[in-house]
């Protein structure tokens, strides 16, 4: 039987990205009838032995298995991010790199020398790797121009899935969760822009917009800030980290997702909104044209003017179209974590063969 080992220590954060991105493809694996031609090793944090089930065995991280690897039997290694500091002391493992985004480029408190350092880092990796798989085109063309990624090495985009099925909670299920019609948006980061949007929001005086995620950056401030001087402070409510129940709650009684994201390797909001049929109104940067498609609607500039325009004229070809909704479900259903296991499982067999 081949081996598959899944580095799935960001697990110890399973409410971060990269922490989600480890939970669903975990149990999108478990649930899949292929896998079981496949022998999984999960390399997990302490407490988290036995999380996917019995079809998996698991192995318990330490932090010095980053200086001296890990010796485990396997035929690929996959580490599920490019940040990854577990790898194999077996040099005949095929290991294989998911790289999610190269967003620490946009980060305004990195200097150029540590910008470099850190491409230089991943760089370092991909001469090592056996294959990688990006989360979508934008992040894959990304490395083609910043890196170099050697011929023989196998490549294929997989995109996330959405964690939209069996999550998904029906309307009428909960009470209201906010006294007034409201705007959504969830992760508070530099990157997701939403300063901009006040304007937007000034104009729009029905509606009050609720922002949830944690804070690690200090970008709340800014965003208050440019409230302030819109006159919206009052408006603008930090709800703070959600579980999967409260954010599909969210997601459920909003009128729309605002995601002006300057900067995304894939943008699972969208995919979240879109998928319970709501409207996403988004920037034309990065990778969020790629997962929106033509369903979305596109702030091309964030001009006063330009927000407003597009926000109005969103929201009536939006409450206009009744089928609307319906595609919007449709096309999220494409991004879904069986899918991608599916895709997985295929790339594993093929680096299994080299």
């Amino acid at each position: 039987m081949q081996t598959i080992v899944l580095d799935m220590e960001r697990l110890r954060n399973p409410y971060s990205g990269l922490g989600q991105y480890c939970l669903q493809l975990g149990n999108a694996f478990a649930a899949n009838p292929a896998s079981e031609s496949l022998g999984f090793t999960a390399l997990v944090p302490k407490g988290m032995e036995g999380i996917f089930g019995t079809k998996m065995q698991y192995k318990v991280v330490k932090p010095w298995h980053k200086w001296f690897g890990m010796q485990l039997p396997a035929m690929v290694w996959h580490c599920m991010h490019q940040d990854s500091g577990f790898l194999p002391r077996n040099r005949n493992s095929q290991v294989l790199y998911t790289i999610h985004d190269l967003n620490f480029l946009e980060r305004t408190d990195y200097s150029n020398n540590k910008k470099q350092q850190k491409l230089d880092a991943i760089q370092r990796k991909i001469n090592k790797a056996a294959g990688l798989v990006y989360i979508s085109e934008y992040v894959r063309t990304q490395v083609h121009t910043l890196l170099k990624v050697q011929a023989d090495v196998l490549e294929r985009v997989i995109y996330n899935g959405g964690g939209h099925q069996e999550d998904v909670i029906k309307n009428g299920e909960f009470s209201s969760i906010h006294d007034k019609p409201f705007l959504f948006s969830i992760g508070i980061h530099p990157k997701k822009n939403y300063h901009v949007l006040m304007p937007l929001l000034a104009a729009q005086k029905q509606y009050d917009w609720l922002i949830a995620g944690p804070d690690s950056r200090g970008y709340k401030e800014v965003i208050r800030a440019a409230a302030k001087q819109w006159g919206v402070e009052q408006r603008v409510h930090f709800v703070g980290p959600v579980d999967a129940s409260e954010k599909w709650r969210l997601y459920q009684q909003c009128e729309a997702l605002l995601f002006p994201s300057i900067s995304e390797g894939f943008g699972l909001p969208v995919v979240e909104a879109m998928a319970v049929g709501k409207p996403v109104f988004l920037s034309t940067k990065c990778s969020l044209p790629e997962v929106g498609g033509t369903e979305a609607y596109y702030f091309e500039d964030f001009d006063p003017e330009t927000l407003n325009k597009v926000f109005v004229q969103g929201m009536i070809d939006y409450q206009k179209d009744p089928e609307k909704p319906a595609r919007l479900i449709r096309w999220a259903a494409q991004f879904s974590w069986n899918n991608a296991a599916s895709q997985y499982l295929e790339f594993y067999k093929k680096l299994s063969k080299r």
